[in-house]
């Protein structure tokens, strides 16, 4: 059995974050997200580019350094191959393309403390880290054969296709009004076939009221 400690001590952490806190604020996101799939087995999956945005709800620290948020993101993710050729020597490339509505609950730590002079955290480094959950809203694969595409739409309820449902851990570093974050998934991401992980990095503009 894996060791269940530091997902405790993570949970208590942010519950004990509204002690911290002395205000709620709300914010947004938005911006380029760079996705891929860990897949047992296959090498060649590379990143590919799309974007992420939502809104962020905060409870903010006066005289501490912690505090905490929830976020809820629309995130566009999958992964594409590198070229390659089939049996008939004709180039070949493939996509998977998946949605997700995401929620990370996320520990706030700020790099020095707030003061009278602070309206608002842009100005103050911050680290941020907790788990999410994701939910699939849908998906397609995309064939290129000798530069000719062709697509299928697949939803997260049909037999074989993408789970409904994915986890994970989320760890991200912000300043002024840019936060590079990096999502690394711990669920399968296919109901059946080899085990597949996703793994993103965004690069979004992100502030706080």
């Amino acid at each position: 059995m894996k060791d269940q400690r530091p997902y405790i001590i993570l949970v208590l952490l942010l519950l004990a974050v509204p002690s911290f806190a002395q205000r709620i604020g709300g914010g947004l996101m938005l911006g380029p997200a760079f996705s891929t799939m860990q897949v047992s087995g296959n090498d060649s999956t590379r990143f590919r580019p799309d974007f992420t945005g939502g809104v962020r709800i905060a409870l903010l620290p006066k005289k501490s350094v912690i505090g905490g948020e929830i976020d809820v993101l629309y995130s566009r993710q999958g992964t594409s191959s590198k070229r390659g050729f089939d049996e008939s020597g004709n180039a070949i490339r493939y996509k998977e393309k998946s949605h997700y509505i995401t929620m990370p609950l996320l520990l706030n730590v700020y790099l020095r403390k707030w003061t009278e002079d602070d309206e608002d955290e842009s100005m103050i480094p911050r680290l941020r880290v907790g788990p999410y959950v994701g939910f699939c809203v849908g998906g397609s694969e995309v064939y290129e054969v000798k530069g000719k595409k062709k697509q299928q739409y697949i939803t997260p309820w049909e037999r074989g296709t993408f789970s409904r449902i994915d986890y994970g851990l989320t760890a991200a570093i912000s300043y002024w009004y840019v936060e590079v974050r990096y999502s690394y998934g711990l669920a399968n991401v296919f109901k059946e076939g080899e085990r597949s992980t996703n793994h993103v990095i965004s690069v979004t503009w992100s502030d706080v009221w």
